[in-house]
């Protein structure tokens, strides 16, 4: 709404973001759905275009809707031009991989705040389209920690369906998912999950943290975590052995 009202009036980011007092970074942000305007910014933005209260009604709607989650919107966004997403997790299923008992799971007891939760879930599992796609679906490579697989989400049996799941997505030409087995001890992962995602040509990264998570697009730094990314997968099995852990781990929760 608001890059189409400043495209519709010839003003520039810079200048409105003059116009507002504020960093043309922060307009960049609020066009980007990177940030929600607070309610004083979105008054300036109704009297900058003369809109009456469109901007500060529909920035307190944004907010209420977004819950804590409005950070993850860029990645997402992100995420469903991809042609190709690399992941990894050490303590949890991939969002692009989860089923919709596991999802809830995680979202009703992880301590994840959101507003409405069976609409949260269903936007979870809807994700997944992005590997179904008929033309260019996206390639997905995804190391696990085996902690992954132990950790009791749920109840078993949706710890059973969970795995049973992923060696069906593994089923697709486009899907692989690797583990890296307990013995390993330590390595790169444990510092953190961490995705990168193929866009238009060019990476882009996320990571996630108890704060909430950041996306990065920083070339250099972009390339920093692909590097990690292929250090973690070299201490993966192969994709057969990867599997066979994957399903003996399903029949343990069956």
């Amino acid at each position: 709404m608001l890059k189409f009202a400043r495209s519709r009036s010839t003003m520039t980011q810079d200048q409105l973001a003059e116009r507002l007092n504020v960093s043309t970074s922060l307009i960049a942000k609020f066009e980007t759905n990177r940030l929600i305007p607070k309610p004083d910014t979105a008054r300036g933005l109704d009297a900058v275009f003369d809109s009456g209260d469109l901007f500060q009604e529909s920035a307190a709607e944004a907010r209420a809707f977004s819950g804590g989650t409005v950070w993850i919107r860029p990645w997402l966004e992100y995420e469903q031009q991809a042609t190709m997403v690399r992941s990894f997790e050490p303590t949890v299923v991939p969002g692009l991989l989860q089923t919709e008992d596991y999802a809830r799971a995680i979202l009703r007891y992880a301590g994840t705040r959101v507003p409405d939760l069976d609409g949260t879930v269903a936007s979870r599992i809807a994700r997944a389209e992005i590997l179904h796609r008929v033309d260019n679906p996206c390639r997905l490579f995804a190391v696990i920690d085996e902690a992954v697989l132990r950790r009791p989400v749920g109840t078993p049996k949706v710890m059973a369906d969970q795995l049973h799941a992923i060696v069906q997505a593994c089923a697709l030409p486009n899907v692989s998912v690797t583990v890296v087995p307990a013995l390993v001890g330590a390595y790169p992962g444990l510092n953190g999950p961490l995705a990168l995602a193929t866009v238009d040509g060019r990476d882009v990264a996320f990571l996630d943290d108890p704060l909430g998570g950041r996306v990065v697009e920083d070339p250099d730094r972009v390339a920093a975590l692909g590097e990690v990314w292929e250090a973690i997968r070299e201490y993966a099995l192969p994709g057969q052995p990867s599997l066979e852990l994957i399903m003996e781990a399903a029949e343990s929760w069956s």
